[in-house]
């Protein structure tokens, strides 16, 4: 797949809403049978209308196709509520099953993105951006002191990936669990190492602030990050990481990839928020001049790595530091293992680009 272009308006109506109708009118039509009492023409009606249902399923021709495919995790100050699934809670990873799971590359163009070469944006904003100009301009973004300087943190991280042998979980719901060693915690703990490790003295918040309930999961991540900053006034930098999902109607899902040196890695995406919902976000400018400087140096040293840079009307608490981040790193569908190899190039980027300051 060549690119992932601006999502197009689809009006082809809802495949569940068809089948729930259909249900209602099979209830109904089955209801005057049984009382005519025409058993056979009953059976007739159940069988012809199981047939068309297998039909509607089948039918890829009425699911979103990728493009037209919309995040159920993405709106206002964040990402949109979702109803929480009853799924069972199991005591130990269930067996690893093969997924329904197609790999795709997103890349830029100019016809449908800001931008050329290796930086794009999806701006789903009402602001007009000169993406050279922002890549030129100076932006407040420095380390100072010894002190901790970077705060890495998860808003919604129960975010999991597809398990594998080597990483499989306990699900506390679809494509998400509670336990922090295979969560995309998991993937900020390896950011947080990679940092550390380069003498930029990181700290880790391992609150799921979406757990246990996904709604409000934004305020309580400001609270997160409001004690964070407190107790160390020194951090300049929040990294709020998270993995995205691309799921169709039939279940197939798209985890997004790039060969780097030969390793299949998952791609990242910078979403950078605005004050464009009406929230306070005076340094949003900024904010998206050092993410498209370090989106360059991603996709200039690892080409492919970097999906279009997301410019969004919420905020996502990124008025909080002049520098904060939120980073999406694969998708449901990728592996923990592509997202780590991810999360280490990312951190590694970012560290020379900090230091070079």
């Amino acid at each position: 797949m060549p690119g992932y272009k601006r999502r197009k308006n689809n009006k082809r109506s809802d495949p569940c809403l068809s089948i729930i109708r259909q249900a209602f009118i099979l209830f109904a039509a089955a209801v005057l049978l049984i009382r005519s009492g025409k058993a056979d023409e009953l059976e007739q009606a159940v069988t012809y209308a199981g047939a068309c249902f297998e039909y509607m399923l089948s039918q890829e021709s009425i699911q979103p196709s990728p493009e037209a495919e919309v995040n159920n995790e993405q709106a206002a100050d964040g990402f949109q509520s979702i109803t929480e699934s009853s799924t069972p809670v199991l005591s130990e990873p269930p067996p690893v099953k093969e997924q329904n799971i197609s790999p795709l590359t997103i890349e830029g163009d100019p016809g449908n993105y800001d931008g050329s070469g290796t930086v794009y944006v999806k701006n789903q904003t009402d602001y007009e951006i000169d993406v050279p100009a922002l890549l030129s301009a100076s932006d407040p973004v420095r380390l100072s002191g010894d002190a901790v300087q970077v705060l890495v943190m998860h808003t919604h991280g129960t975010e999991a990936y597809a398990p594998t042998a080597e990483n499989n979980y306990v699900p506390s719901d679809t494509d998400r669990t509670t336990d922090i060693s295979y969560n995309v915690v998991r993937v900020g703990r390896e950011i947080t190492e990679v940092l550390n490790s380069r003498g930029i003295k990181t700290i880790h918040s391992t609150t799921l602030n979406d757990s246990p309930a996904y709604s409000g999961s934004y305020n309580r991540a400001l609270d997160d990050i409001s004690a964070y900053i407190k107790e160390n006034p020194s951090i300049k930098m929040v990294i709020d990481v998270h993995r995205d999902a691309m799921v169709t109607a039939s279940g197939l899902k798209y985890k997004t990839i790039a060969d780097i040196n030969g390793q299949q890695a998952a791609q990242l995406m910078l979403v950078c928020g605005t004050d464009g919902g009406g929230l306070t976000h005076d340094n949003w400018r900024q904010n998206l001049s050092f993410q498209l400087k370090l989106q360059d140096r991603l996709n200039t040293a690892y080409p492919g790595i970097m999906r279009p840079l997301d410019l969004r009307a919420a905020r996502f608490n990124q008025h909080v530091t002049c520098g904060s981040m939120l980073v999406e790193v694969g998708t449901s569908g990728n592996t923990l293992e592509e997202a780590l190899i991810s999360a280490r190039l990312f951190a590694e980027s970012l560290a020379d680009m900090l230091l070079e300051r």
